[in-house]
């Protein structure tokens, strides 16, 4: 019988390795290395890479690590640019660029948000269920959205914060 092993963020069950949980995401070292393995298009396909943005928030933001400084920042960065894009229609394309502008500034404004039950938002997974690679763009963003989705609680707190980093955004 093959051990499994449960991501703490997303709580999907991957083949147990024994690697080393993520550094600054709740996440577990085989679910970092099978997300990484269905994104890597994201990073070589010409028309994937200006939607890789989607893969990195999303992902991060489903396995938010509030126990560190790095966690938190992460977690605010994404769900930021998540707003950004889903709910303002910025071109998703800009998300490197947004987060630059974000941390500008170097602020101390961040504080760990209490995480909602993201095991019911839609996963790295959902990418599979695409054949083609530019159906995958658009499942990437279907994710992001599951992803936002789940922290609706906290929409508030995080347009506060892009309100006050980049209020040119708005």
């Amino acid at each position: 019988m093959t051990d499994s092993v449960a991501c703490p963020g997303c709580g999907l069950l991957h083949t147990a390795h024994g690697l080393d949980h993520a550094q600054d995401l709740l996440a577990s070292g085989e679910c970092v290395a099978q997300h990484a393995a269905a994104v890597s298009c994201f990073y070589s396909d010409p028309d994937l890479v200006r939607r890789r943005q989607y893969v990195v928030d999303a992902y991060a933001c489903q396995h938010p690590l509030a126990t560190t400084r790095r966690g938190v920042q992460t977690t605010a960065l994404c769900l930021m640019t998540l707003d950004l894009v889903l709910e303002r229609g910025l071109d998703v394309a800009l998300g490197s660029a947004l987060h630059q502008e974000m941390m500008r500034e170097r602020p101390d404004v961040f504080v760990a948000l209490a995480a909602p039950d993201l095991r019911t938002a839609l996963t790295y997974r959902h990418l599979s269920s695409a054949a083609y690679q530019p159906a995958r763009g658009e499942r990437a963003r279907e994710w992001a959205q599951s992803v936002w989705d789940a922290w609706t609680p906290h929409h508030g707190q995080i347009r506060q914060w892009n309100q006050l980093l980049v209020p040119h955004r708005l």
